[in-house]
Parts: structure tokens; sequence; C-alpha cells
């Protein structure tokens, strides 16, 4: 994958986060009503007093991305096309263990370096196996149905109900809750960041962005 399309694909991330950061309800015990969980007057989300955020392990991070993608935990991500990712090569950095190659017998108490990278390497392993089975069988497609492509590779129609039906899908079965109109703006403008890199496959590049940028988010790889 091209550089400058990862930086798009981080960038975007980003974006989506911050827009989330201001509109997510904090939870039952803000003491609103369920419409405007955790909201006060003045529009700012009021902070948890059980905030006790976790960073999925290595089997509940593959089984969230299969679950979220409709894939089998052997097709969310594979290195070498044969090595998992989360359980067999890199376990300890997504907070497992490795009792006979590394004598580790229990998780380490912080996240390392390493990390994130993983976590995006998963993601985007994800998003693009579950892009290539809806682009190459449209009719059993799961996340990205109707999404017609021209003879550039380009999407025929950016700001169609498709394209709104694509990224709604994706908050829902990610992130188990609607979007906001903020995140469906932030990932519909994304097609023309896409498209300003001369890809070839621009269409299918936003598909996998859009994905990514979802299930790579604190909202989705903590509980």
């Amino acid at each position: 994958m091209r550089p400058d399309f990862l930086r798009v694909l981080l960038l975007s991330s980003a974006c989506v986060l911050s827009a989330c950061s201001s509109s997510s309800p904090s939870g039952p015990d803000a003491g609103t009503p369920p419409v405007d969980a955790g909201t006060g007057s003045n529009g700012e989300v009021a902070p948890s007093s059980r905030n006790n955020l976790r960073f999925k392990n290595p089997e509940q991070l593959t089984a969230h991305f299969a679950s979220a993608l409709s894939l089998s935990p052997e097709q969310v991500c594979n290195e070498l096309g044969q090595y998992s990712c989360a359980t067999y090569v890199h376990p300890v950095a997504l907070g497992g263990v490795d009792p006979y190659g590394m004598g580790l017998y229990e998780p380490l108490k912080a996240t390392g370096a390493t990390t994130p990278n993983v976590v995006d390497r998963m993601a985007l392993a994800a998003c693009a196996r579950r892009v290539s089975l809806d682009v190459t069988t449209p009719g059993e497609a799961v996340l990205f149905k109707g999404l017609e492509l021209d003879a550039q590779g380009r999407l025929t129609n950016r700001d169609g109900a498709p394209v709104r039906d694509a990224i709604t899908s994706l908050y829902q079965r990610a992130l188990l809750r609607e979007p906001t109109e903020a995140e469906v703006g932030t990932l519909s403008k994304l097609v023309t960041q896409v498209e300003s890199l001369g890809s070839q496959t621009s269409g299918r590049d936003w598909m996998t962005a859009a994905c990514f940028t979802v299930l790579s988010s604190a909202e989705s790889v903590f509980f």
C-alpha cells in the first residue's frame, strides 16, 4: 500500500475520533435520559464516574473485527497468508501471552510502542478482505452494497444513498450505534481525498479507508 494513501487513512481516523469525542454518550451513570445520556445543558459530555476502559485482547479483537465485517476469524489478518496476526505473530503486542516462544505467562501491564501498528495492521487487513469480497461478489455484499464504479474505478455517485448506507452500516456493526451527521460527512468527504491521490482503484480505496477509520477507532478497540 502506498504511504500517501496510508496517511489519508490515519488522518481520516483522527478526524472521526475527534467527531466522536464530543457526541458519544458516557453511559447510564450520567443520570440523564437515554436520548441525551451524559450531555449537560451546555452540550458537553459529562465524564463517566465508572471510566474503566480496557483494551481488547487478541482473541477479543479478532472476534470483534470478524463479527463486524462478517468474516471468519481466520480471514481477519494473516501474516504471509498463513500465520494469525493476533494469536501467532503479535499476541504480546495485543496484550496476550506467549508461554512457549517467549516464556511470557502473564500479559504485560501496559501496551507497547508497536501495539497501535498491530491494531492498524489487523483493521486494514480485515477491511481489505471485506471490500474485496463485496466488490467481487456484489450480489452477496455485506457492507458496500449498491456502490457502482466507473471505468476509472471511481464511485459513480459519491453523494448517493449507498454511500450513506455503507457508512451507517459500518457504525452499526463496529460500534453498535448510529453515526452522527458529522461522522457521515467526514467519511463522505474522504472520497475526494482518496481520488486526489490518483489511484486507479479510488472507489475500492475509499471503501477500505472508511472501514479502517471506524474499525481502528478507540471506540472499537476498547471496551
